[in-house]
């Protein structure tokens, strides 16, 4: 729920864009359960939007209460080059999940495959996950170069992995017989360049469209998997920096050796310089949730509460659930540190680690 407060501060006056430039157009697709973290994310987006570009935000949702209108507004208020608009589920996308089994995705997921006729008017598109946070020029996104392609991504680093590790991912095998070729190619819906005329030009809607009716059953990742299928090797790469998520830390063997000279080499120094352009929080650890005692939580914690913090409309939920997730952890590191001398071997060792992750994560929440 938000409160609507104004933010402290307002950016300048827009001289607004060069004459004939058309504005960067990014779309969402969110339930009401996740404006909070949607507000975030629009939040960061204005406020590394440049004063000489005019900025067109679309909202897709199916039915948000007037508050969380009310709060994802003033999550861009005080920056005037920044429009943000809303549009309900139209009936063209109900009637394509009538009856269709979305499994733990929301039906919206489906949103960003019928951004050509959604968007009729414009000729690029940007779609972003809601859980993500930038900290870069949304335009500089999209302008990128997509050298012909229909659409511009970022690989998929947690099937690499598996890939690397000699063991695909049940999906990517279910996939492979109805088009994936070549799975080193399979990328990440999260983050997407959508070069709408070119879509439209190629029937891609109708087709994404066929393919998810066709074979719906064997979509583990509904939308992401009928775009790699649709378009697999029509996809331009885009920089790692824009779709930057917690599992290039992890240390996987022989990943390091698959990624050299593609895109994701050099990821070591992006997270050793913190020069990401975008914090995309895959998976289900998000840092708005209750503390977990894990590498994945407390990275996307350090990433998420500071931006979360600074973003007027949530201030006062925010600062409640920080309390108690502050006073969460420092019981929890008082009983694993009153307990460490009492564990022996291999108890310990998992105790004083644990410990470790809890100092980590009550300096985030300390800090935020």
């Amino acid at each position: 729920m938000f409160t609507s407060t104004l933010p402290s501060s307002m950016p300048g006056t827009v001289s607004g864009p060069p004459a004939g430039q058309a504005p960067v157009a990014v779309m969402f697709a969110v339930t009401s359960a996740w404006t909070m973290c949607l507000a975030v994310t629009l939040h960061s987006l204005a406020r590394h939007s440049s004063p000489h570009r005019s900025y067109e935000l679309w909202v897709v949702h199916d039915g948000l209460e007037e508050e969380h209108v009310q709060g994802l507004q003033t999550a861009v208020s005080g920056y005037p080059n920044v429009v943000l608009q809303f549009m309900t589920i139209p009936g063209k996308l109900e009637q394509m999940l009538h009856d269709r089994d979305v499994r733990r995705f929301s039906a919206l997921a489906y949103a960003r495959l019928l951004a050509p006729s959604l968007f009729p008017r414009h000729a690029r598109m940007v779609y972003l996950d809601a859980d993500t946070v930038l900290y870069a020029d949304a335009a500089e996104l999209y302008d990128a170069d997509l050298h012909g392609a229909p659409l511009g991504a970022i690989r998929d680093t947690a099937v690499l992995s598996s890939l690397v590790a000699g063991y695909p991912r049940r999906q990517l095998r279910k996939l492979q017989p109805l088009g994936l070729h070549d799975p080193f190619h399979y990328f990440n819906s999260g983050v997407l360049v959508l070069d709408l005329g070119r879509m439209r030009e190629e029937d891609a809607e109708s087709r994404l469209i066929r393919f998810i009716e066709e074979h719906n059953e064997a979509l583990e990742h509904p939308d992401q998997d009928a775009l790699n299928i649709v378009f697999h090797r029509q996809i331009s790469p885009l920089p790692i920096e824009w779709n930057y998520h917690f599992q290039f830390e992890l240390e996987k063997d022989g990943l390091e050796e698959a990624i050299a000279g593609t895109e994701f080499a050099g990821v070591s120094g992006i997270h050793a310089l913190r020069a990401w352009k975008l914090f995309h929080m895959i998976g289900a650890k998000k840092p708005w949730l209750f503390p977990e005692k894990s590498e994945e939580y407390i990275m996307s914690a350090a990433v998420w509460w500071k931006p979360a913090m600074e973003t007027a409309a949530l201030q006062p939920h925010l600062s409640q659930l920080l309390a108690e997730f502050t006073q969460w952890t420092r019981h929890q590191l008082r009983h694993n540190q009153w307990h460490l001398p009492f564990s022996f071997g291999k108890s310990f060792r998992k105790r004083r680690a644990r410990i470790n992750l809890l100092k980590r994560l009550l300096r985030i929440f300390e800090e935020a």
